[in-house]
């Protein structure tokens, strides 16, 4: 694979991750509106995200379970994962286009943002 397609390929993947994320937290967004339309705000005492809203395997099992709140973390979530994925891709294209130094570089910067985002 030349470096053209790769990065044709890189691009298709980075818009329709972005545009999938999008998709689901609007979803999101809809149902939490309608399901909350009409209530007061509660701006004036800092509560916090549920627990349930905080760890990544418990917004999918909400979000599995219907819970309109975590569709749109599930979105959000989605969104960060997209530079990693596009990343690994990247680290395994120049890697079987034996270009050794790009190969390197992209699986370092894989490597920081496993990192960052696991600690």
């Amino acid at each position: 694979m030349n470096e053209s397609t790769l990065r044709a390929k890189l691009a298709k993947i980075m818009i329709w991750g972005v545009m999938i994320a999008a998709a689901i937290m609007l979803v999101g967004f809809v149902a939490y509106l309608a399901g909350h339309a009409g209530l007061p705000t509660g701006d004036r005492r800092f509560t916090g995200e549920p627990a349930d809203l905080t760890h990544p395997v418990a917004i999918l099992r909400a979000a599995l379970a219907g819970n309109d709140a975590s569709f749109m973390q599930v979105g959000v979530l989605l969104l960060l994962l997209n530079p990693l994925v596009r990343v690994a891709l990247a680290a395994v294209g120049y890697a079987a286009s034996r270009d050794r130094l790009y190969a390197g570089i992209a699986a370092f910067v894989f490597a920081v943002l496993v990192v960052s985002y696991f600690v």
